[in-house]
């Protein structure tokens, strides 16, 4: 299998992934089975001050570390050409999403997906001349800003419960 037949597959079963944990009433309401979403988080963030908790902390910590030094080493492939713009795309998106999942509160994973939106937003520029150029085909290109388009409905998703409450 290639690369880029990977690359499908792990977008296919994330997006089958997604569809599942964004429709609990769905899929999982004959199960009885409870979900915690983006706003139930937010109601009900995690205490990291010792106790059973702390094993939780360290562990997202150090997931988030290892996210971040292997988005560095694809900075660095990226400078010598031995890997795409969109390789390091996802790693990015992979350790935001990490660091979200470390924050305590809603307001700090609203910043952590905004400078996540920010930075997907500034890439999606040079991937559109890129396809224009001949250098990312078009499917990569849609994959690229359908992931920019997620991460902007997850900060929307994420703003919702402070708007309502105001």
């Amino acid at each position: 299998m290639t690369s880029t037949q990977k690359r499908i597959s792990y977008l296919i079963s994330a997006g089958l992934l997604l569809i599942c944990l964004t429709s609990p009433n769905r899929w999982f309401h004959g199960n009885k089975a409870q979900l915690l979403t983006a706003a139930r988080g937010a109601e009900h963030p995690i205490q990291f001050q010792g106790g059973p908790n702390e094993q939780l902390r360290k562990l997202l910590q150090e997931r988030y570390d290892v996210l971040r030094a292997a988005v560095g080493l694809l900075n660095q492939q990226y400078g010598a050409g031995r890997v795409g713009i969109l390789e390091i795309r996802d790693a990015i998106i992979e350790m935001f999403h990490a660091e979200a999942e470390m924050s305590s509160s809603n307001t700090e994973r609203i910043k952590v997906y905004e400078k996540l939106v920010t930075i997907l937003q500034e890439q999606d520029k040079p991937l559109a001349e890129a396809v224009n150029a001949g250098r990312v085909t078009q499917m990569e290109f849609l994959r690229a800003r359908a992931s920019t388009l997620q991460a902007e409905i997850q900060l929307e998703k994420l703003r919702l419960p402070q708007e309502i409450s105001q």
